[in-house]
Formats: structure tokens, C-alpha cells, sequence
């Protein structure tokens, strides 16, 4: 068996993690690029969104590196997703590709039944073994996401703009080989020190912005044209609503931030419409009351969820007075109209914080 797994963050290092393992041979899908998107927007569904057509761009390269078997996750609800992998895999084998589909439908709190269907694929895969990579996998998922949150904030205060993305890329690969947790936490906290020292810059205006959206845009940074770098470049801290820990130990146990989300979109929505719409409005909610000096919504083209959220967030922002931008990504969307679109946006939020400094 030769595995592989479609591009999400962080993903790649905790699936190749897990299944090493177990000795399972992995074969990484090549990393996320403008190839990956033509072959993906090239066999998919016109009305399919960008998570889609990069998913099967992902399957097919993997495939041509040799591998034999796709685990991709399943799911239920109006978000499309829960369709991707079975339309995925009709595609594969009309362009003939000979492999294994595995679609798992996520925990839902259901975390001992998930391993036991997961198990089920393995035959003759140890339990003990196997709880032992799950545990280091979710270890290096937790420090890689922690790395990020520091990131997100210091490299908007970086003494010159690159090196601090540099050391970061550094730090994730040295947590991706990590052998044990005892080097795994070593090479997290020399990262995070590492970090620090290139983060000198202060201002008389420093703004803080969150990013709210769908979880897949907000996880890979080629789908979102690495939104967070460019705004942290700008000088702005920025501060992730999800990241790849929230999904997943979230959706492996029933944990109460699903309560703390109806709290906080109490009056504006009352029920799950699919996909990460709730999470949305909940964070928009959040992060105004936070007083956060803008918020970025972030989603893809025809993602029915966000579409509704982005109305909803609308009244949101009239009602906290807080900026909110919505920007919607496809494969045609162009890199240099966004940047523009983030620079008047940055320049907007500046102007508000002048104005209320005069107030006072």
C-alpha cells in the first residue's frame, strides 16, 4: 500500500506522521502550486469551488508519483464536501487510474468508533502502535499550529520583511522530521525564540485584524494567495479563527466551543447551515466585541455557507461598527487586484484609528 492525502496546512505532517508509523509508505502529494490547480480545474465540474479542483490536482500528481491508495475524508450536511471524494473518485477511474478510495466521515464525537473504522483498513496494524503515531501526529499538529499563532503576530513586527517567513519554514520542516516529543519540543521553542529576535518593529498604530471564512481557504496558503503573510507585511497582526487542531480534535470530541459559537451568533443565526458558516458569524461576532480593528472574510467562489454568513456578517458589522471585507477566491481570481483590495483596506482601518485617537 502506497497512501497519500490531499494538501490542507499542516495535514501533510501529521498524516505522513501517523502512517510512517505504522509502517505504512506515504507518498506526499508535490506541494500546492499553479500545475496542481490546471490539472484540478482541467478534469472537475465547473461549478465544483477551489478546495475541489486542488484536492483532485493533488490525487492526480500523488497518483503519478505511484500511489495506490487515497484516504480523504467524507461527510454529511449542506456543505458540498461530503460528496467531494466519491465525485473525486468516479473522476479518477474514468481517466483510468487503478488505486483505493478511503473515505472516513469525520469523528462527530465519535472518536473510538472513527479509529476502529480507520483500523479496519490496516489489518495487522498493532492498536498500540497505532495509538502511539496518533498521539504524535496530533503532538506535532498542536506545536505546528502553536508556531503559527506566533508567527501570525510577530512577523507584523519583523526588522526586514522575508526572514521571518524564512525561519518559520525553517522551524515547520524541523517539526515535520522530529523523531520523538522530547526534540519535537525543543525545535518549537528555539523556533518561537528564533521568531522573537527578528520582531524589533513598534508603532503608534498597530493594527490587529481577524480572519474568518472557510476552514480550507484559511488553512492552505495557496488557496487564499497567503493572505496572512501579505498582511503581516503590511505591518498588521493577524489572528486565525481555525486552525487544523480546532477542526479536528473539535470534530473527534464533543468539546463546547460548538455552544460558545450559538452564544456568540445568538440573534443573528440560529442553526448549523453546513460547512463553517456558523463559525463564521460566531467569530465576526467574537473578535468585534474584542475590539479587533477589522475583520477579513475569507471563502470560496460558490461556497454556499460563507455566501449566506457574508449577509449575515454584513448587519454585523453595522451593528459592532467594525470594517468587514469579504473576499472570494476561484482559480481566476488575480493576485495583484487582492493586494490592493488588503493595502486600501489597511489604509481604511488606519484612518478609523486616527479619528478615534482624536476623539480622546
Amino acid at each position: 500500500m502506497k497512501i497519500t492525502y490531499p494538501h490542507m496546512g499542516s495535514l501533510n505532517m501529521i498524516l505522513k506522521t501517523m502512517f510512517e508509523g505504522i509502517n505504512i509508505e506515504v507518498v506526499e502529494p508535490p506541494p500546492v502550486t499553479n500545475k496542481t490547480l490546471s490539472i484540478g480545474v482541467k478534469y472537475s465540474p465547473e461549478f465544483a469551488c477551489l478546495p475541489y479542483k486542488i484536492n483532485l490536482g493533488n490525487f492526480i500528481e500523488a497518483l503519478e508519483k505511484g500511489a495506490d491508495t487515497i484516504i480523504m475524508l467524507g461527510g454529511v450536511g449542506p456543505c458540498r464536501f461530503g460528496y467531494y471524494g466519491q465525485v473525486q473518485k468516479e473522476t479518477l477511474i474514468d481517466l483510468g487510474y487503478d488505486f483505493k478510495m478511503i473515505i472516513l466521515d469525520p469523528p462527530h464525537g465519535r472518536l473510538i468508533d472513527f479509529l476502529k473504522e480507520l483500523s479496519g483498513y490496516f489489518p495487522g496494524v498493532y492498536w498500540k502502535d497505532a495509538l502511539k503515531a496518533f498521539i504524535f501526529a496530533v503532538q506535532k499538529m498542536i506545536a505546528a499550529d502553536n508556531l503559527e499563532k506566533h508567527l501570525l503576530i510577530l512577523r507584523a513586527h519583523e526588522d526586514k520583511i522575508g526572514v521571518t517567513t524564512k525561519i518559520y519554514e525553517k522551524y515547520v520542516e524541523g517539526l515535520k522530521y522530529a523523531k520523538n516529543k522530547k526534540e519535537l519540543d525543543y525545535i518549537y521553542r528555539e523556533g518561537v525564540e528564533k521568531i522573537k529576535q527578528n520582531a524589533n518593529v513598534k508603532r503608534d498604530i498597530q493594527l490587529k485584524i481577524a480572519l474568518v471564512g472557510e476552514i480550507y481557504l484559511m488553512l492552505e496558503p495557496f488557496s487564499n494567495m497567503d493572505i496572512c503573510k501579505s498582511l503581516n507585511e503590511l505591518g498588521i497582526e493577524v489572528t486565525k479563527t481555525d486552525f487544523l487542531s480546532d477542526y479536528l480534535i473539535n470534530s473527534a470530541f464533543k468539546l463546547p466551543q460548538k455552544m460558545e459559537f450559538k452564544k456568540y451568533a445568538h440573534g443573528y443565526l440560529e442553526r448549523d447551515i453546513g460547512g463553517h458558516g456558523l463559525n463564521t458569524v460566531a467569530n465576526t461576532v467574537k473578535y468585534a466585541e474584542k475590539n479587533y480593528d477589522g475583520i477579513i472574510h475569507i471563502f470560496p467562489f460558490t461556497c454556499t455557507p460563507e455566501i449566506v454568513a457574508q449577509g449575515i456578517i454584513a448587519k454585523v458589522s453595522s451593528d459592532k461598527n467594525i470594517p468587514v471585507m469579504s473576499l472570494s477566491y476561484d482559480e481566476k481570481t488575480g493576485e495583484a487586484g487582492y493586494q490592493t483590495r488588503l493595502e486600501a483596506f489597511k489604509d481604511l482601518l488606519e484612518r478609523r484609528r486616527l479619528k478615534n485617537i482624536k476623539k480622546y
